[in-house]
């Protein structure tokens, strides 16, 4: 099979039921790439490979076999969501890396072939929430091609033009554990990001809630790059975050979504790996700091979403309505309820390209107004973020991102969950709650 149902691709042959239960009983359907389409859900598989005949001319080293191998990954180019004149295509990335697999001894001018600055592998976005059954498995296999481009002295291209982002800079301060709480408010946010209405709204809201917490400096967590980079190095600086969370005798509280998933990933793989584990254990021992797997780690919004229901609403949402952008898949619908807010969510809600301020500003400029005028288009009040860097491009960078996308700034404001919380609480001082500082300040209605 392949064809797209409501939007998100579907490769294998399943049960009808399971299809209904998962996309409902109302579906368009849609051929992979209606500008490929042949008739009906066909696609025209021939001029799907005519871009790659320049490529095919340059390794005339492959045989007959191996040139028709491609056809078996070109529909997944059809994935992106982005739109990228002239992008090679993840479909080809993945089929450039089968054939590294094949021919070792030319890996450096195959990797060469995908790392171009303009269209290269370097500007994939992730793929699994465009699929079903969902699996992160394809992009797995693209951030590694990104991983040997990242890792410079492992990467067997020369002069390599990426590696630069895999120069991340980890400040491990020496802890002072005194200090006892349940919770330790991570707060090691990079000085490009605007991170003060996230950390003002997030403080004034446990204080409310009597939720006792200490803040002590923390290592920054690498961001998007770091565990493609330097592994080893972002697997420390996110052990350093949560064992002093545990030395204190209390949780990591990320009161944010790319650094809960960093911190939730370096867990589970140093769950898996004792080698990493005990390479970890011995640079963080200079810090008189050890990783434990009893270390833990909360996303605000699941902290909130249980204990905000105790307190009652002052002035909830009634007739308002959001687009909330996550990549979670957790509605809270009880927190929704307590709130009485409306929220979209719609496929976009799961595309973020602040990643590619790193590798084409305009191009993350332009695609992050596309999705944040797709949200604001379906009339809603306010955007909601979860990330922090979904926050840098929806409200630092909107009237950026407006110029780029040719459009007329709208200065519709995003909004991090505790702030929305907060409001529904009845607080309206706008430096308490970090609206001050917003570059596209909440109008209250």
């Amino acid at each position: 099979m392949g064809l797209k149902i409501n939007q998100i691709a579907v490769f294998e042959n399943l049960e009808l039921s399971a299809l209904i239960a998962r996309f409902g009983k109302e579906w368009v359907l849609e051929p992979l790439a209606i500008a490929y389409a042949k008739q009906d859900l066909l696609l025209n598989e021939e001029a799907l490979l005519e871009p790659y005949a320049n490529f095919f001319k340059s390794a005339p080293f492959l045989t007959k076999e191996e040139r028709a191998e491609l056809a078996k990954y070109t529909n997944i180019n059809t994935l992106t969501p982005k739109e990228h004149a002239g992008y090679f295509g993840d479909g080809f990335f993945l089929y450039a890396k089968w054939l590294m697999g094949r021919y070792p001894h030319r890996s450096p001018e195959i990797l060469s072939s995908i790392a171009d600055k303009q269209h290269g592998v370097m500007h994939f976005v992730p793929l699994k929430h465009r699929i079903y059954p969902e699996s992160d498995a394809l992009d797995l296999e693209i951030y590694g091609l990104q991983q040997m481009l990242l890792n410079d002295s492992k990467c067997p291209l020369a002069n390599n033009p990426w590696a630069k982002l895999g120069n991340i800079v980890y400040n491990f301060p020496k802890p002072d554990a005194s200090k006892q709480a349940p919770y330790l408010l991570y707060t090691a946010y990079p000085q490009t990001y605007n991170f003060a209405p996230l950390l003002m709204s997030t403080r004034l809201l446990l204080q409310k809630l009597n939720l006792h917490f200490v803040e002590l400096p923390c290592v920054f967590d690498g961001g998007h790059w770091g565990r493609l980079a330097d592994l080893e190095k972002f697997l420390s600086a996110n052990a350093y975050n949560l064992a002093l969370a545990h030395k204190v005798g209390g949780v990591l509280l990320c009161a944010e979504e790319d650094v809960y998933q960093n911190a939730t990933y370096t867990k589970a793989l140093l769950g898996s790996e004792p080698s990493l584990l005990e390479s970890v254990n011995n640079s963080l021992a200079a810090y008189d700091l050890s990783y434990s797997p009893k270390a833990q780690v909360v996303f605000l919004n699941d902290l909130l979403a249980k204990e905000v229901l105790q307190l009652e609403p002052i002035t909830p949402f009634k007739g308002f309505s959001a687009v909330w952008f996550k990549e979670s898949a957790q509605e809270h619908p009880a927190l929704l309820r307590w709130l009485n807010l409306h929220t979209h969510s719609p496929l976009f809600s799961k595309e973020s390209y602040a990643h590619l301020l790193d590798i084409d500003r305009e191009m993350a400029l332009k695609e992050s107004a596309r999705i944040r005028y797709a949200g604001i288009d379906l009339g809603v009040d306010f955007l909601m973020v979860d990330a922090l860097s979904q926050f840098h491009m929806f409200d630092t960078l909107a009237a950026q991102g407006s110029s780029a996308y040719q459009r007329d700034h709208d200065s519709t404001s995003a909004l991090f969950l505790p702030q929305v919380v907060l409001l529904a609480l009845g607080e309206r001082d706008m430096k308490a709650l970090g609206l001050d500082s917003h570059k596209n300040a909440f109008n209250f209605l």
